[in-house]
């Protein structure tokens, strides 16, 4: 009898309109990926709002995970061969990042109830609870990216070499933080990375956008294969493999169209563009989960 997992119910009853958008949206988490080195989060709407029914909040986080690191090495490439990238800074802040990746999707994230509390007639499931923490996260990094918060703090860029130990320490320090929040919803961090590195250690954009393509890549990958596809086969939950190699080719695409896209702007215009991005997406996800999702529910019952 052929298995029918979440996979399979989500395809069939998945509307072909929502599923094509959700196709569309990752040729634009590609072309985002590319430009700015993160916006994985937009692939959190495609994957749980359009490109899925049934798949449980567990499932859907860890093939954001794995295909956002896809698209993030696809990026990285070039970026290596043009020497933007900061490899002292990938290896103090990509291992902490990474390790923080793996506790939340190997164990934590399995520890979340599905229904964590209820107010009246609203549920907070552990849906809504990853997509609020992927809002706050991108207006933490709105507001830090385009001055709103932290214009008082000065560049440590000197650290490096006049306090390497205090640098390192850091990095260290944030990178734990930032490996642990995205990593409920699967997303990679550049969202955070990308302004820690710019406003906090005063490197320059484009090569931020290297830098954080190769921590993106390397906990992405690790988070999935060393946390998800053991949790996964724990649950007896089968990996749709065709799904995720045909949504990392789209967004692959839209990878390298953006990669060559951003030697076209410069590094303000780029900065101001990747703001204003994340602000957008956030209201989304909040007026979404709080008011339009509650009420579609109330309508239905």
């Amino acid at each position: 009898m052929p298995v029918t997992g979440p996979a399979l119910s989500a395809s069939r009853t998945q509307p072909p309109r929502m599923f094509f958008l959700a196709y569309i949206v990752a040729l634009v988490v590609g072309v985002i990926i590319g430009m700015f080195g993160g916006g994985g989060s937009l692939l959190v709407v495609a994957i749980i709002y359009l490109a899925q029914t049934a798949r449980p909040i567990g499932v859907s986080t860890a093939y954001i995970s794995i295909l956002v690191g896809i698209t993030s090495l696809v990026g990285l490439l070039p970026r290596i061969k043009q020497q933007q990238v900061h490899w002292r800074t990938v290896l103090a802040l990509g291992i902490p990042v990474t390790l923080g990746m793996v506790i939340v999707r190997a164990w934590l994230i399995d520890l979340v109830p599905d229904v964590i509390c209820q107010f009246g007639t609203y549920q907070l499931s552990k849906k809504t609870l990853v997509l609020l923490i992927v809002a706050a996260l991108l207006l933490l990094s709105f507001s830090t990216i385009t001055g709103l918060i932290g214009q008082n703090i000065r560049s440590k860029a000197h650290w490096e070499k006049e306090r390497p130990t205090a640098y390192f320490s850091l990095l260290l320090m944030f990178g734990l933080l930032i490996g642990m929040g995205p990593a409920f919803s699967g997303a990679g961090g550049g969202v955070l990375i990308i302004p820690l590195l710019v406003v906090l250690f005063g490197i320059e954009m484009k090569t931020v956008v290297g830098t954080s393509l190769a921590i993106v890549t390397l906990k992405s990958f690790v988070g999935f294969f060393v946390g998800d596809v053991p949790r996964l086969q724990k649950l007896n939950i089968p990996i749709e493999w065709n799904f995720l190699f045909g949504y990392a080719a789209v967004m692959a695409i839209g990878v390298l169209l953006g990669s060559w896209l951003v030697q076209k702007f410069d590094n303000d215009k780029l900065k101001r563009w990747f703001g204003w991005f994340l602000l957008a997406l956030a209201i989304f996800i909040v007026v979404n989960e709080l008011l339009i999702s509650p009420r579609l529910i109330n309508i239905s019952d």
